[in-house]
């Protein structure tokens, strides 16, 4: 099955393909969906030309659609690779696309060297999506245009989606028709508990998702591959309420820097120019070569990261660690009563409102209150490791 579509029609310079599992027509040029019937209008044409066309092979069907490097028999392919662009013959880093990277990364080697390897880990695996999203939070908005300016060069700009928010997380994805390679979310941090763990939630379940279920206006909900590598870029010292600590967060990469970025339209400028994108791909080939090798990009343990994750900790976490730190020996099977003498004490230190400390202290925290029952009498207690 061609992967490319010729044109089909003879009455339009429209092209369009039948998707049968959707029972809709795609439009390719648009990449939209239409029902025969808004075919018939837009190609001013029958239902009975419709199927003729169809019958004759000029409107090509397929059972489905994919977006992937790789042809699957009788399915659309979306994902155009010729796109993409190519390394060169020339391996240079240039300048500016230097200056990029070391501002973005606060001039950290490790964060450089990270980001650096995971732009060629994405070039080389265009499919995988178990690359960790990469979390980016400053001060300053024209990096973030500039750094996504240089993978829109990369990747073209067509499979790259930028500046999603808070509603299509909140939402089903209505506005959201996938067919991307990178795809970045600003500013979702609602500084509302309650909204950030949803969206928290949310993105956990699309990251590292082998398919993604796309609900687009007017087509039944239809899944798709997921090839998407995703950011979250914010101004804010929270960009992302993170899981505390003690789970990992390996869906994440944090990269946090606070330094200016000087002439940014000059540098914007050098990662538009093809040549000098291309030839920063040779040199990511030439300096990082094991990247290559990788089976799998992991995620970046680094400060930035355990700063975030302190900064996201549940309030009640963080009376536990300080219970471990000050009371080591305070262990095993606790009654609730001895647990609230130390959190009194908590709260005396930290200048907190023991009330309000303790209106979602169990719902948030990580060890749990259990009842046990002696004879008649029942008591709360919490067991500790």
């Amino acid at each position: 099955m061609e992967k490319r579509i010729v044109r089909q029609t003879i009455w339009s310079e429209e092209n369009y393909v039948y998707i049968k599992l959707l029972c809709r027509y795609y439009w390719l040029e648009k990449k939209r969906y239409f029902s025969p019937a808004e075919v018939c209008s837009n190609l001013m044409c029958s239902m009975k030309d419709l199927s003729d066309m169809r019958r004759e092979g000029k409107i090509k069907t397929f059972d489905y659609i994919t977006y992937w490097s790789s042809d699957i028999r009788w399915h659309l392919n979306l994902l155009d690779e010729r796109e993409i662009l190519k390394p060169s013959e020339s391996p240079m880093l240039d300048g500016d696309i230097k200056y990029l990277i070391k501002n973005v990364c606060w001039d950290s080697q490790e964060n450089i060297d990270y980001l650096h390897k995971a732009i060629l880990y994405k070039y080389d695996n265009i499919d995988d999506f178990t690359i960790p999203a990469v979390v980016l939070y400053w001060k300053w908005w024209s990096w973030k245009w500039t750094l996504m300016s240089l993978l829109e060069t990369i990747f073209w700009e067509d499979n790259v989606l930028l500046n999603l928010g808070q509603r299509e997380l909140q939402s089903q994805f209505d506005t959201y028709k996938g067919q991307k390679l990178v795809v970045e979310f600003a500013e979702v941090s609602t500084s509302n508990t309650h909204w950030d763990l949803m969206i928290l939630n949310r993105l956990k379940n699309i990251i590292w998702a082998a398919r993604i279920t796309i609900n687009e206006k007017g087509v039944k909900p239809y899944q798709i591959e997921n090839t998407w590598w995703f950011f979250v870029s914010s101004n804010s010292n929270t960009p992302l309420r993170l899981d505390d600590k003690d789970k990992w967060n390996r869906r994440f990469s944090v990269i946090k820097s606070n330094s200016v970025l000087n002439d940014w339209r000059k540098i914007n400028r050098a990662v538009k120019d093809k040549e000098k994108v291309s030839n920063y791909l040779a040199w990511l080939y030439l300096t990082y070569p094991e990247v290559t090798e990788y089976w799998r990009f992991e995620p970046l343990d680094n400060k930035d990261k355990r700063e975030l994750e302190e900064v996201s900790q549940e309030d009640s976490n963080n009376f536990w660690e300080w219970v471990e730190e000050r009371y080591p020996d305070f262990k095993w099977k606790k009654r609730i009563t001895e647990v609230y003498e130390l959190v009194t004490l908590y709260c005396i230190e930290n200048n907190l409102n023991e009330a309000e400390f303790l209106r979602y202290f169990w719902r948030n925290s990580k060890h749990k209150r259990v009842k046990i029952r002696f004879w008649e009498k029942t008591y709360s207690w919490v067991e500790l490791p």
